[in-house]
C-alpha cells in the first residue's frame, strides 16, 4: 500500500461529508461497524444526517474503502481521551471493520444481535468467540470472528499508516471511550497483532514535553505494573519522553510511566 496526499492509492474513495478541519494523526483507532456488510457502513458515512464517519471501512473480504483523507478529522471516536489527548477525532485515524460484534445466546441456542434480530450459528461461517463483557451486560455473549483475509487487510493498512505518520499508539474504541460504554472492536479482534506494527515502540524523544496529570505517579523500572516502583512523581511535574513501548513511556533515564497520565505542554 502507498499513501499519496493522505489517500491510499488504488482503493475506492467514497467521500463522506461528515468531517472537519486538518489534523496531525497520532493514534489509530480500531472499530467494528456493528453491521453485516460494508454497504450499510458506507451508506451511514455518506449520509450527512448521520453525523458519523471514519477514514476507512474494511469489508469482510478485505476490500478497503476510504472516506476521509488521513489529515482531515473524521467523526468516529466520540467523547474520548488517551495519553493526555482529549477528543481523539482531532488526533486519530479511524478504521471501521465490518463485523456485527456481540450476540446474546438465547435459551434455545439461537442468537440475538444488538438490534434484536435472531440469528443462528451457521450464519457465522468464520466462527464465534464466547467472552463476557461487563459493558454489554449479564448473560452469555458470543462475538463474531473476523475472517483472516479481513485481518490481513487491516494489518497491512495499519503497517502502512504507522510507516507514514508519527503514530503514538494503536487503540480500540473501547479503551479510549470516556463514557465507558463502547466495546468495539471486541475480544474477537487481535489488538496485540496490530500493535506489533507500532513504528515507535523504540523511538527516541519526540521533541515535546509532557506534564504529569495524576496527583502522584509511580515511576517503574520497566514498561508495566509488574516492574518495581523506583520513585514517585508529583502532579504537574514536566518530563521528556525518551522512548515508548505501546502505552508506556520512558522518561529520560529515570524509568517508565503510563502514558495515560501524560499531557502535552
Amino acid at each position: 500500500m502507498k499513501i499519496t496526499n493522505h489517500k491510499l492509492e488504488g482503493v475506492q474513495y467514497v467521500e463522506s461529508p461528515n468531517c472537519g478541519g486538518k489534523i496531525e494523526p497520532k493514534f489509530i483507532v480500531q472499530h467494528y461497524t456493528a453491521g453485516y456488510n460494508a454497504e450499510s457502513a458506507v451508506n451511514t458515512f455518506t449520509n450527512k444526517n448521520s453525523k458519523v464517519s471514519a477514514h476507512i471501512t474494511v469489508d469482510l473480504d478485505g476490500t478497503i474503502i476510504q472516506h476521509v483523507p488521513f489529515n482531515v478529522k473524521a467523526w468516529h471516536a466520540g467523547p474520548s481521551s488517551h495519553m493526555g489527548y482529549n477528543g481523539l477525532n482531532s488526533h486519530s485515524i479511524g478504521i471501521e471493520i465490518v463485523n456485527i460484534g456481540w450476540l446474546r445466546t438465547l435459551a434455545d441456542g439461537k442468537l440475538q444481535d444488538a438490534y434484536g434480530n435472531i440469528r443462528r450459528q451457521v450464519d457465522f461461517p468464520h466462527g464465534l468467540l464466547q467472552a463476557p463483557n461487563p459493558r454489554v451486560g449479564s448473560g452469555i455473549f458470543v462475538w463474531a470472528v473476523y475472517p483472516e483475509v479481513q485481518l490481513q487487510a487491516v494489518e497491512e493498512l495499519t503497517d502502512t499508516l504507522t510507516d507514514h505518520y508519527h503514530i503514538l499508539d494503536i487503540v480500540s474504541h473501547e479503551e479510549i471511550d470516556s463514557r465507558q460504554w463502547k466495546v468495539d472492536p471486541g475480544p474477537a479482534f487481535p489488538m496485540n497483532r496490530m500493535k506489533r506494527h507500532l513504528n515507535n515502540v523504540v523511538r527516541g524523544d519526540d521533541g515535546e514535553k509532557y506534564k504529569i496529570t495524576a496527583n502522584r505517579l509511580n515511576v517503574r523500572g520497566g514498561p508495566g505494573t509488574h516492574y518495581e516502583a523506583l520513585s514517585i512523581l508529583e502532579g504537574g511535574a514536566v518530563v521528556d519522553v525518551a522512548e515508548r513501548n505501546q502505552e508506556w513511556c520512558r522518561i529520560s533515564n529515570d524509568g517508565w510511566v503510563h502514558g495515560s497520565y501524560l499531557q502535552r505542554v
